[in-house]
């Protein structure tokens, strides 16, 4: 059981620093490209990777003093006795390129890069832990990556003028 939490701990932690890059990665989208759209856009990706870190910071929170999961419920509305960042505050982030030249094509592909790698990991980490509420975290993060892949497919699709995509926004692709 020990071996198990430690395991979680690890998958975890590395999905709190997969956000806090993913992050890192958006808010340097948004002093890069020139668009306002790409800009709003990019910015309310941010606001979703603070949500994911607050989420999986009150997880590792919870494993780490020793208790089991919170359900995801729980996990959205329960405050976190710590700042969800305070563990991580001085983890390297890992920079990913991008070029202060950059096209706002070539960031949305890094973009849509940064999400398939997200959902790789969380698809990998629901299959691997057997604790429910794990499972019901990393499902809901899959649904959410997918749901910012689809958002950032659409822009450039939109920049490309091909594809379908979306003007305005018809509906929100947030899980929860």
């Amino acid at each position: 059981m020990a071996d198990e939490a430690g395991e979680h701990l690890a998958v975890l932690k590395n999905a709190i620093l997969m956000e806090l890059e993913g992050k890192d990665f958006f808010e340097r989208a948004i002093d890069t490209v020139k668009n306002q759209r790409s800009k709003d856009m990019f910015s309310g990706l941010v606001k979703q990777e603070l949500r994911h870190i607050d989420i999986l910071s009150r997880e590792f929170e919870k494993l780490s003093n020793g208790s089991s999961w919170l359900s995801l419920k729980e996990a959205s509305s329960k405050r976190s006795e710590v700042a969800p960042l305070s563990v991580f505050k001085d983890a390297e982030i890992k920079r990913i390129k991008l070029r202060p030249d950059a096209g706002e094509l070539e960031v949305l592909k890094l973009g849509m890069e940064v999400e398939k790698k997200s959902i790789e990991y969380y698809s990998a980490a629901q299959n691997k832990v057997k604790n429910a509420k794990a499972k019901e975290v990393f499902k809901w993060l899959v649904g959410e990556e997918s749901g910012h892949l689809t958002i950032l497919n659409a822009e450039y699709d939109y920049r490309q003028k091909s594809g379908y995509y979306y003007d305005n926004q018809e509906f929100s692709l947030e899980v929860m």
